[in-house]
């Protein structure tokens, strides 16, 4: 199985990381270690495609990305109490370690299809079957995806782009809880110390899990109930990040931090209600070529960590004190002879004043993210001969 090959390959690079000495290797061995964490997305919705039914889209895709939520917190309790003890390098091999062993597992207990397991009868694959729309459509074997005529239609597509402009904005805003939340609690509310404010960060991550299990319910009941793709995962999606940005907005009015943390938590259950459809969708849009269109959702996610956290930081600089202005984004071409061509963007205490700014932002994320909704169309696959429609 790839994802299992996958899971080592990143499991023997934590192994590296322990064992690293300088800047350069340790950037190179984690870059390294992203790249092969990558597929775990693509790899992950290509299982649920095969394995399970599109009325059961909503609910599976909702325990992976909980799964997710939970094993990070978990990690990070975890990791806090393991440093106390070891050295963070003994910590990285003892994870390495998880990793390994999780791999064989897996290799021994998945197969890549229904029908190659031996545990799985053929009434199971029967159900898998005849309530996936996409392979009763055609039983035809898929073609590559990357041909100039299935590139020339997925750059024209306006589903994709909106697929992926969503995915970018719900990353934003969810990487700001994993990031900079804590901090920005302690220095925005007086008496919130570092462990108060790590108590704190908890309860958002704690609405995206309640939040995710009530919307993939939510995603699958709609769409037995009405057979209708858009309004099971494009109406849940919309409502439920127009939502979150509401609430989100309306929580730097609290006046305690008691408040403003419930606020963020209850906008954050809505954002995680809508992850499900947006797993849901990508499978749907993705039919045969599920792995390559979800790889492709999952970068433009990737893209916010990359672009909003130097954002981010920048901001969080200049608002404690510490820098009066601050580059989050600049390109040296001057490699290929263009010396007059040197794009940045530098935030300074002139345009960043106030902390309301940090949540407006994220507020906008998620609004934006809810009007991309306005154009996805989960009722047809990416390429037009593997159209499902609403059955």
């Amino acid at each position: 199985s790839g994802l299992a090959i996958l899971s080592i390959i990143w499991s023997l690079l934590t192994l590296a990381t322990a064992f690293v000495h300088g800047l350069f290797p340790l950037q190179l061995v984690r870059f390294l270690f992203g790249a092969a964490q990558a597929g775990f997305v693509p790899i992950t919705s290509k299982i649920i495609k095969d394995w399970f039914p599109e009325k059961n889209l909503g609910i599976t895709s909702a325990f992976v990305g909980v799964s997710m939520s939970i094993g990070g917190a978990l990690a990070m309790d975890v990791t806090g109490r393991l440093t106390d003890q070891f050295d963070w390098r003994i910590i990285f091999q003892m994870y390495s370690l998880v990793g390994i062993f999780w791999s064989l597992v897996f290799i021994t207990l998945f197969r890549s299809k229904p029908r190659n397991h031996a545990w799985a009868n053929q009434s199971e694959c029967d159900l898998i079957r005849n309530g996936n729309t996409a392979v009763k459509v055609s039983t035809q074997r898929s073609q590559a995806f990357f041909t100039a005529r299935n590139l020339r239609i997925a750059c024209c597509s306006v589903t994709l782009w909106a697929i992926c402009l969503q995915s970018f904005c719900r990353a934003a805003g969810y990487n700001f809880f994993v990031t900079f939340f804590p901090e920005y609690l302690s220095r925005k509310f007086d008496g919130v110390d570092a462990s108060d404010a790590g108590l704190y960060a908890k309860w958002p991550l704690i609405g995206v899990v309640i939040g995710g299990l009530v919307g993939g319910l939510l995603v699958d009941w709609i769409y037995v109930k009405t057979k209708s793709k858009w309004w099971s995962r494009g109406a849940v999606a919309m409502v439920a990040l127009g939502i979150t940005a509401l609430f989100t907005f309306l929580s730097f009015q609290a006046q305690s931090v008691a408040w403003f943390v419930a606020l963020i938590a209850i906008g954050a259950a809505f954002s995680g209600a809508g992850s499900p459809a947006a797993w849901a969708t990508t499978i749907d849009v993705g039919g045969k070529h599920t792995a390559t269109v979800a790889g492709i959702s999952n970068m433009a996610g990737c893209m916010s960590g990359v672009l909003v956290t130097p954002l981010l930081g920048g901001m969080m600089d200049i608002l404690k004190g510490l820098k009066t202005e601050a580059t989050v984004f600049s390109l040296d071409f001057s490699i290929l002879g263009w010396t007059n061509f040197h794009p940045q963007l530098t935030l300074t205490d002139k345009t960043i004043t106030d902390w309301s700014q940090v949540i407006y932002m994220h507020a906008a994320f998620y609004l934006v993210g809810a009007l991309c909704w306005i154009v996805i169309r989960p009722e047809k696959t990416l390429l037009p001969d593997e159209h499902t429609g609403d059955s």
